[in-house]
């Protein structure tokens, strides 16, 4: 693809953006705890700014030292002497031409009503004091949260504002009055050199919630005292609606683009749109007339050189984000972990892996298995300058990203697949050898320095009477298009059956799932994000999915599934089709075969006694090649 308006630069205000991507707000939780930088924090901002960002806003920075205190690992506005490290932040964005860029924010458990006008004029001090310390670390602009519910967006908002004063929302004018009063007393200190960019929700998608139009009502209003306006979705105070805030794999991307039209037909200033993009994405709503701006943040932690990468002609080499929602942690607030992704094993890990190192010259590797964890350990040990050999038994390279990227719901994995398969084509230095089983006697031929096993897991097929009869089908084989009858009974109520199910649900087939354990158990034994998990339940509640749960399949007949509860009882399940998502069992036996062939052996991914995913199979075929 050409990219020809996404490297169009864009004026905003007293500034002129180089293109038309900014990196968009988040929490890496790389700071110190008491929200000081770090190095490490440095080091991961920088590499967006290396990979060609226009923009680079550093995320969700209280304002006040109670929000801090509830908020540890980010930036700390309210301690004057963050502008130590925050200086050395800015001019690492600044040495790769990208406009620096930071998010003001205040979340506090009180709602308008409970403040006193001291409160109030209190909150726009502190924003205030914080916009001023953002200018003495030298960045150029800054971006106000307006957004998703938070406690500036809630003065607007006739549900969460109840105010019957100056402040209330009894007229248009009393509603915009803090916003105004805000944005005057940060102008008055940051001066005309500066930029403000205001983050707002499009449409809070909330009942009672503001809505689009009122937004734009608001923004047109606001207007003339910013420079750009950054538009996203949601109330964080409405758990439904968050969902578009942070959209998983289990939505449309870029979905909330329509908001960002929305706005940019009405006003005359330029329009940020933010959520689930990729570059082709971004070229396409800018070259549509949709937005002027594309933030994304989840892209670049995927692959912080997207930008340059695109602008070289490599659009096709951008590591794709799969949308799993891993960076973006469970518990941010009550337990911050540092940021890690599921595709980039390197991001979050700064500066230890800003350098590969090359390996010993001429060592020579062997790869067992061309799954996710076979193929990442092969490209790095190859870009470290081994010469590896990789086996794979099938005739194609993919693993079991086949069957996952292959479900209807799971387009990013799809996507993920493709890549991780051209780029190991691709990568100099990897003999693949495809419908080659890697027998102890051809790894010994190929006198090997280092073996990497990635031989993965097969499904789990208890022996239940009835299981492999012909109305019996695996969720894979399923996902990949084998075809079943319109009554279905699937067994196994994990994160990959769930997704079958609504698969088939959605496809017009009638779908019952059941399970031993309750949701709650097997939700938490899971390695997914909960927020992911939340949606797909939702969605196959959307899709009338029935969920049983306490049932243990007993027998499988021609039409139907008998189980046992909990209590004893016996149930009978008509059905057509019988479809199996049990679990895995690790190919141990290959590996206790395998493991003698050299003095230097590593185990990645499922063959490792447990049931893993793309992310374990990843990080663990990176820290193989790392450590060869």
């Amino acid at each position: 693809m050409s990219y020809e308006h996404v490297f169009q630069p864009l004026k905003i205000g007293p500034l002129t953006a180089k293109n038309r991507i900014e990196v968009s707000p988040a929490e890496p939780f790389l700071c110190t705890r008491d929200g000081l930088v770090t190095d490490e924090f440095i080091a991961f901002t920088a590499s967006m700014a290396r990979g060609g960002a226009g923009i680079v806003t550093v995320g969700d920075s209280p304002v006040t030292q109670e929000y801090a205190d509830a908020n540890h690992y980010v930036v700390n506005l309210a301690d004057p002497f963050v502008v130590h490290g925050l200086f050395k932040l800015t001019d690492a964005i600044h040495r790769w031409g990208a406009i620096a860029s930071i998010e003001l924010n205040l979340r506090i458990e009180k709602f308008p009503a409970d403040m006193t006008v001291e409160e109030i004029r209190g909150i726009i001090g502190a924003f205030t004091s914080s916009a001023e310390r953002c200018k003495k670390a030298g960045f150029d602009m800054i971006m106000l949260h307006g957004g998703h519910g938070h406690t500036v967006a809630q003065f607007y908002s006739p549900l969460m504002n109840k105010r019957t004063d100056e402040y209330g929302c009894q007229t248009f004018e009393n509603r915009c009055r803090f916003a105004n009063e805000l944005l005057d007393s940060v102008r008055a200190v940051i001066g005309p050199e500066m930029a403000i960019e205001w983050r707002m929700s499009g449409d809070e998608l909330t009942d009672g919630g503001v809505g689009v139009e009122d937004a734009v009502r608001f923004a047109k209003a606001i207007q003339n005292k910013i420079d750009l306006v950054h538009i996203s979705a949601g109330n964080m105070y409405s758990p439904q609606s968050m969902k578009y805030t942070i959209q998983s794999t289990y939505l449309p991307l870029a979905t909330n683009v329509r908001f960002a039209q929305r706005f940019k037909q009405e006003l005359s200033i330029p329009v940020t749109s933010v959520g689930s993009f990729n570059l082709d994405l971004a070229e396409e709503a800018i070259a549509d007339g949709k937005a002027d701006m594309i933030a994304m943040i989840r892209q670049f932690v995927a692959d912080p050189d997207c930008v340059n990468k695109a602008k070289a002609g490599r659009g096709d080499e951008i590591r794709p984000c799969i949308r799993c929602c891993i960076c973006t942690g469970d518990d941010p607030h009550g337990c911050p972990k540092p940021l890690r992704c599921t595709v980039n094993p390197v991001i979050g890990r700064h500066p230890l892996f800003d350098r590969i190192e090359p390996c010993v010259p001429g060592k020579k590797v062997v790869v067992v298995g061309g799954g996710a964890g076979g193929m990442e350990a092969a490209r790095r040990a190859a870009e470290r300058g081994c010469r590896v050999v990789l086996f794979e038994k099938s005739g194609r390279l993919g693993g079991t990203l086949i069957p996952a990227g292959s479900n209807a719901l799971k387009g990013d994995v799809k996507r993920y697949a493709e890549w991780s398969v051209r780029m190991t084509e691709r990568t100099p230095g990897i003999d693949i050898r495809l419908n080659t089983e890697a027998t102890r006697e051809r790894i010994l031929a190929e006198a090997p320095d280092a073996l990497i096993i990635a031989v993965g897991s097969d499904p789990l097929v208890p022996e239940i009477p009835g299981i492999h009869g012909k109305n019996v089908a695996l969720a894979q084989d399923v996902d990949m298009g084998l075809p079943v009858g319109e009554k279905v009974v699937l067994i196994g109520a994990g994160l990959t059956g769930t997704e079958t199910a609504v698969a088939l649900a959605e496809a017009g087939h009638s779908v019952t799932v059941i399970d031993m354990l309750p949701l709650n158990v097997i939700d938490s034994r899971g390695a997914a994000s909960r927020s992911l998990v939340g949606v797909l339940r939702g969605r196959a509640q959307e899709a009338g999915v029935k969920v049983i749960t306490g049932l243990k399949a007993s027998e499988i007949t021609e039409d139907s599934v008998r189980a046992v509860g909990d209590d004893g009882a016996e149930v009978t399940l008509g059905c057509d089709s019988v479809v199996l998502s049990m679990g895995v069992v690790p190919r141990s036996g290959t590996v206790r075969e395998l493991e003698g062939c050299c003095d230097e052996v590593y185990v990645i991914g499922d063959c490792k006694n447990r049931a893993g995913n793309i992310t374990s199979a990843v990080r663990e075929g990176f820290y193989a090649a790392m450590n060869l």
